[in-house]
């Protein structure tokens, strides 16, 4: 884990992070975000949309990427920096941009040195 790293679910959720995943500086992570259905009430007087965060095994987060409350990280999975990740990104998939997408999957094997 690099520095500046933002790990927040203060008002709900749970944050889990497999072993051996890359974070790099300046990563939020955050469970819940704010309600804003109702216009005539404050934004932040309508409570919170609160979700859990899991990041499998093997994962490497880019510099500057916000991972959201509901997202699963699928084992092996690289999320580009500066991306924002609002849905789940499957096993081996890279994922760049805001939102994030799946781009490609990493797929070939190297032999060990």
């Amino acid at each position: 884990m690099n520095m500046n790293v933002h790990i927040n679910a203060s008002v709900g959720g749970e944050i889990i992070i497999g072993n051996h995943c890359l974070i790099g500086p300046n990563v939020v992570m955050r469970t819940a975000g704010h309600r804003f259905e109702n216009v005539n009430t404050y934004i932040q007087e309508q409570g919170h949309i609160v979700g859990n965060i899991h990041i499998d095994d093997d994962v490497w987060i880019g510099s500057n990427a916000v991972i959201l409350g509901g997202v699963n990280i699928g084992k092996g999975a690289i999320i580009g920096a500066g991306a924002v990740v609002t849905r789940s990104i499957p096993p081996m998939a890279i994922a760049v941009g805001v939102p994030a997408k799946v781009i490609k999957y990493r797929t070939q094997e190297l032999p060990d040195k």
